[in-house]
């Protein structure tokens, strides 16, 4: 049976756990010209996720007809000016940042999707692959997946190819973003030696706004961040 997408607009359709209490809860100026950074080693196929866009085996959906998918309400991301996401979550930081500050720990366990999930992609315009998350041992993806997923996906070099496919006009921007990582990190030779990371791309957004759904299938999602 043919499955159809929820309407996106003008929010996500989120869901909620009941009960759930959110807990309530940054622009890019002109940046000075910076030298090139060491050229990012090419790697044939990525490390940890996969180079093509939408594997054909995908993850199988729920056994029952779907017509839509809900994103949870601390995933969700609201395109409204000004409106603030569900958690206020650095992806350089380790998930487990947001414990008990932000969110509980059987929260952090509840279905990153309702029906939930075997696995999901998460897509970037930086990035030439998208982000798999896959279930862990309680069979559906989880909230805790879907960042630590993100956290370690940041975390990896990017390839050569990432990096010319960049649009001319964001170069300096991730650049910069670069320079200003090894800047703050204690290692700080080491970090400009092993070249530009993933996270770089973003170009110094790293505040995770939500994210929203596509027209690619209902287990593919976009980042968006600010």
């Amino acid at each position: 049976m043919a499955t159809k997408r929820v309407s996106f607009a003008p929010v996500n359709a989120a869901y909620s756990p009941a009960p759930s209490t959110p807990s309530p809860t940054y622009s890019v100026s002109s940046l000075p010209s910076l030298p090139d950074p060491p050229t990012p080693p090419m790697h044939s196929t990525p490390m940890l996720y996969p180079r093509s866009p939408f594997d054909p085996r995908k993850n199988p959906l729920p056994n029952s007809p779907v017509e839509e998918m809900n994103i949870h309400v601390f995933l969700a991301f609201n395109p409204m000016k000004g409106a603030l996401p569900a958690l206020d979550y650095d992806v350089t930081h380790p998930p487990t940042f947001l414990l008990n500050s932000q969110i509980t720990l059987p929260e952090f366990h509840e279905p990153a999707t309702e029906p939930p999930l075997t696995g999901l992609y998460i897509t970037h315009p930086c990035l030439l692959g998208p982000i798999s998350v896959l279930a862990g041992d309680v069979g559906y993806v989880t909230i805790s997946d879907v960042f630590h997923a993100l956290y370690h996906a940041f975390l990896l070099p990017t390839t050569t190819e990432e990096y010319e496919n960049l649009p001319r006009e964001l170069v300096q921007e991730v650049n910069a973003a670069y320079y200003e990582r090894c800047d703050r990190a204690p290692d700080k030779k080491a970090q400009l030696r092993w070249g530009i990371k993933r996270i770089d791309l973003l170009g110094g957004q790293h505040r995770f706004l939500g994210l929203s759904g596509t027209v690619h299938g209902l287990d593919v999602w976009q980042l968006n961040v600010q």
